[in-house]
C-alpha cells in the first residue's frame, strides 16, 4: 500500500557526461513501494490517447524514456492536473483513483511501473462510474 494522495513529479537520479546519460530508479522515500509490474508503450500515433480508465488500488509511476506525453487527470473530488513528461529523468507518480489520460507525441516511449500485479477488476474503464464515486 502507499500513501500517495495527489500526483506529483518527481525528478530521478542521473549521470550525465560527454559518454551519454544515465539515469536511473531505485528504492527511496521518494517512492516507498516494490515495483510489481513494468510495461511500455510504444507506436502509438501523434495525438493518439492511452490510459483513459482509473485504478481502485494501483499507483503508477509514468516515464517517458523517449518523445513526450501529456497527462491530463481528474481526481474523484473533480480537481484536474496535467503534466508534460518530455526528458527521461521526469517521473509522475499517478496514485489510484486519478481518471487519466495521456496523449502521445510521435515516436515516444513511455515506461510505466506500477506497485500492483494486472487485476482486471482494479480497473475503471467507464468514465461515468469513475464520476460516481
Amino acid at each position: 500500500m502507499n500513501n500517495f494522495s495527489s500526483p506529483k513529479i518527481i525528478l530521478l537520479e542521473g549521470i550525465v557526461n560527454e559518454s551519454g546519460s544515465l539515469h536511473f530508479f531505485e528504492y527511496s522515500e521518494a517512492l516507498p513501494f516494490s515495483i510489481k509490474r513494468s510495461f511500455w508503450i510504444t507506436e502509438v500515433p501523434q495525438g493518439g490517447k492511452r490510459g483513459v480508465h482509473a485504478h481502485k488500488k494501483e499507483t503508477q509511476v509514468l516515464v517517458a524514456l523517449k518523445g513526450s506525453v501529456k497527462v491530463s487527470l481528474e481526481g474523484t473530488s473533480g480537481s484536474k492536473h496535467e503534466f508534460i513528461l518530455d526528458q527521461p529523468n521526469k517521473a509522475l507518480i499517478l496514485p489510484a483513483m486519478f481518471w487519466s489520460e495521456v496523449t502521445f507525441d510521435k515516436d515516444t516511449v513511455l515506461l510505466v511501473l506500477s506497485d500492483q500485479e494486472f487485476l482486471e477488476s482494479d480497473y475503471i474503464r467507464d468514465k461515468n462510474e469513475f464520476d460516481e464515486y
